[in-house]
Order: C-alpha cells, then structure tokens, then sequence
C-alpha cells in the first residue's frame, strides 16, 4: 500500500461530473440546509504550510463530527492531516506544536464553514 501516497495523487474531474457528485451528497447527506456543512474551504497558507515539509507528500483529509457554534450542532469537519509517502501521518510533537517551536503539527482545522459562510 505505500505505493498509494505519492505526491502526484489525484487527477482532475470535469465540472458536470463534480457538480453531480455535489448534489448527490447534498440531497442524500444533509437533512438540514440551513446547518449541514455543504463544504469547508481552506486557505492557501495553510495548505503551503503542510507541504512546505520536505517530508509531508501529501494531505490525508478526515472526515470528522464537531460542535459548530455558529450553527448550533455537531457537524461534518474535516481534520487535514500531513501524509508520508508510507501512508503513516506525521503528527509531530504536540507541546513543540502548541508553542509554535518546530517539532511539527497535530493536525489542522479552522476552515470556513458553508452554511453559515457561503460563497
């Protein structure tokens, strides 16, 4: 399985076709409209941040459940964790993290929710 997380992973998709997937998620997943979290964006800081390590080839995106106060309820998160090449994530030493020194991360949060902010 190490050969699955290489830094090339992925491929495009054409519009019709993730716009499909979309709204099939958003008719079968989210019951409520209003609340549900439709996406959650992330800046490009962030996200250079990550792959800046040398030893990071890639983003393991988890899926998760969190109280949003915003909305009022436990809703769909998703946890960015960095990735080796071996699949193993690179959680890094927590106490460096928490004092912003360089032993690493735990993981990232913190997107831009819709709802409540949409674009």
């Amino acid at each position: 399985m190490a050969n699955e997380f290489k830094p090339n992973v992925g491929s495009t998709v054409s519009k019709k076709e993730a716009m499909e997937w979309m709204d099939k998620y958003d008719q079968e997943m989210r019951k409520d409209k209003s609340k549900d979290t439709r996406s959650i964006f992330y800046g490009r800081e962030m996200l250079e941040k990550i792959l800046n390590d040398k030893s990071v080839a890639g983003i393991t995106f988890c899926f998760a459940l969190k109280y949003n106060d915003a909305v009022k309820k436990e809703t769909l998160q998703l946890v960015l964790v960095p990735t080796r090449e071996d699949g193993t994530f690179v959680w890094g030493d927590e106490s460096e993290a928490a004092k912003g020194g360089g032993g690493g991360v735990v993981a990232y949060d913190g997107g831009v929710h819709c709802p409540p902010y949409c674009g």
